[in-house]
């Protein structure tokens, strides 16, 4: 289940974050020494780290679907766009890990090192960047991203946004 939400989360991640509607075919984009831009990734083939929308949603569904007895599992987390661009500005940054973390205050209420599930009071993911020699990059102030939103206690309310599934 741990594998799926990360996926989950990792596809959404990757999408709402580099997205660009107006697209062009980029056919040097696998030349040796040529970093990916994905953002001119308009072909999606195997190798691409995009998700057509009915797929996503086999898969988001799937989820839910084995959640659905328990409101305090976590649907998603929600990341700030502008702080993942302000981290993922430094182009020294070729993979971002999101790791699995409890909460300081689920952690502070006396329950470190104890398993919280997936319930939204007690799970976050932390965010880093590393670089092609798989060293981990800070933020200029030496930082790593957290500050997920949890879903389905502060979730959008209105909006396409506001489905648990992606639609148009």
């Amino acid at each position: 289940m741990k594998k799926s939400l990360l996926f989950v989360i990792a596809a959404a991640l990757l999408v709402y974050a580099c997205n660009k509607k107006n697209a062009t075919v980029d056919t040097n984009i696998n030349k040796p020494g040529k970093k990916k831009d994905y953002r001119s990734f308009a072909v999606m083939g195997l190798d691409s780290p995009f998700l057509l929308p009915d797929t996503a949603n086999i898969m988001i569904a799937s989820y839910l679907n084995s959640i659905k007895d328990n409101p305090t599992q976590l649907k998603s987390l929600i990341v700030d766009a502008n702080a993942l661009r302000y981290y993922l500005q430094n182009e020294d940054i070729t993979h971002v890990k999101l790791m699995f973390a409890h909460k300081k205050s689920y952690i502070n209420a006396g329950y470190a090192n104890q398993p919280g599930g997936l319930n939204y009071n007690s799970l976050t993911i932390v965010i880093a960047g590393f670089d092609d020699d798989n060293n981990y990059i800070y933020s200029p102030q030496g930082a790593v991203m957290d500050f997920c939103v949890p879903c389905p206690f502060d979730c959008p309310s209105s909006g396409t946004a506001a489905s648990d599934i992606l639609i148009d």
